[in-house]
């Protein structure tokens, strides 16, 4: 007679401890193992093969994605960004000649936007057209003596360009003086002011802004089909709204972009950039970054911070706006690029969640990490996983199972 003894159920691997600590008995007996290729193990302990795959398409795309919200599939192919069918995987060319080595996506007001080492475009559901607009140069400007109803004194101009009602930040400002006579009297004259050639076909206007007489704060002027090469300023009498992008420069993007509280972010080297808040386009190259100690790896924003990724640990940035952030280091197990991403609360359970909010989880040398919405860091496999290395992966999320796969 031959005796088959039963196993414990499988409950992961564990490459940790010895080979004799593996299998526990007892009243919930269970068996780890030192390696598991190619299965799937189930919460109930069984192993399966993991279901093969097919080739569905020719085509070699790269960077596939699809919006949670409206469904549609985005990749790039052949250094153009396409929108793809997934049912027959024909493809729509949304953008010709652009740098496909890293792109990120993310929704933001209803709208997809678009990252590549070449710059930061939205997809609108028909078109795709860049978001940052460049700030102009500054326009010529000259004084005109006679037929006007300017006052004699100093007046300071500046112009803006505009899309879509967006406009970019301000030009360098231009001074000119309309002089008194010889008895000190004011002089009345107007001003002559040429404006520079736009090379972007996307821009549809140009906003002129003045100052008063001898005044100080740009105000708006009147805006300008971008086909005006030259405009007259006769009257400052009735300047409308101030100017409110004054020194401020075009969003520039990055390895990694993200949308957080009102802001745009994107990381490039170790750098973690900010857009203004609600304008997304525009960016304080003064004020609105964070420089980090290493190279960003992963950058994944929860409601009271942001969890950032370096070489060989994790930080957490918390606070609610970029000059009142918070360094704190939180890990020393490097994580593998890449891997970071969002769970909801039906994923990790309210306990963790903490109500509700954001949580992310990575991939590290000691297996999974959670990061919670306060900054508190839980190991899955501390003690169990070890010697987990990659130059990169990615995490995603099926049926309630993270699979990561990495290179």
């Amino acid at each position: 007679m031959v005796m088959v003894k039963r196993l414990a159920p499988f409950v992961g691997i564990n490459n940790v401890s010895d080979e004799d600590a593996l299998q526990i008995e007892g009243k919930s007996p269970k068996l780890y193992v030192k390696d598991a290729v190619n299965v799937d193990l189930s919460i109930s302990g069984k192993i399966a093969l993991r279901k093969g795959s097919a080739q569905v398409t020719a085509h070699n795309f790269k960077n596939l994605w699809q919006s949670p919200l409206h469904k549609d599939v985005f990749a790039t192919l052949e250094h153009q960004i396409v929108k793809v069918d997934p049912i027959s995987w024909d493809y729509e060319v949304l953008k010709r000649n652009i740098n496909d080595s890293i792109v990120c996506y993310e929704i933001v007001n209803n709208l997809i936007f678009i990252s590549t080492l070449d710059g930061i475009f939205i997809f609108n559901g028909t078109l795709l057209e860049p978001l940052a607009i460049a700030t102009p140069t500054s326009p010529m400007a000259s004084t005109n003596p006679q037929g006007g109803r300017l006052g004699g004194g100093e007046y300071t101009l500046a112009i803006a360009y505009m899309r879509n009602g967006i406009e970019s930040g301000l030009s360098d400002h231009v001074k000119c003086k309309i002089n008194l006579d010889g008895n000190g009297d004011l002089l009345q004259g107007s001003l002559s002011l040429t404006l520079p050639y736009c090379i972007d076909e996307s821009v549809t206007h140009v906003v002129v802004y003045a100052t008063s007489r001898n005044g100080a704060e740009l105000k708006k002027y009147q805006a300008y089909p971008i086909t005006t090469y030259q405009v007259n300023i006769d009257q400052v009498d009735d300047l409308g709204r101030a100017a409110q992008f004054s020194g401020l420069s075009p969003m520039p993007s990055g390895k990694f972009m993200k949308y957080w509280q009102g802001r745009l972010l994107t990381a490039d080297k170790n750098v973690l950039r900010f857009s203004q808040s609600m304008a997304y386009h525009l960016h304080d190259e003064r004020h609105d970054f964070v420089m980090l100690p290493q190279r960003i790896t992963f950058v994944e924003p929860v409601d009271n911070g942001i969890w950032i990724g370096q070489v060989d640990h994790v930080v957490f940035l918390s606070g609610l706006e970029p000059k009142a952030m918070q360094f704190v280091k939180k890990t020393a197990h490097a994580p593998i690029p890449n891997t970071a991403v969002e769970l909801d609360a039906d994923s990790v359970g309210s306990e963790i969640s903490q109500g509700g909010a954001k949580t992310v989880l990575w991939l590290a040398e000691n297996g999974y990490v959670l990061g919670t919405s306060s900054g508190q860091v839980i190991e899955l496999h501390a003690g169990v996983l070890k010697g987990i290395s990659a130059k990169s992966g990615r995490c995603v999320g099926l049926g309630r199972r993270i699979t990561t796969i990495v290179s």
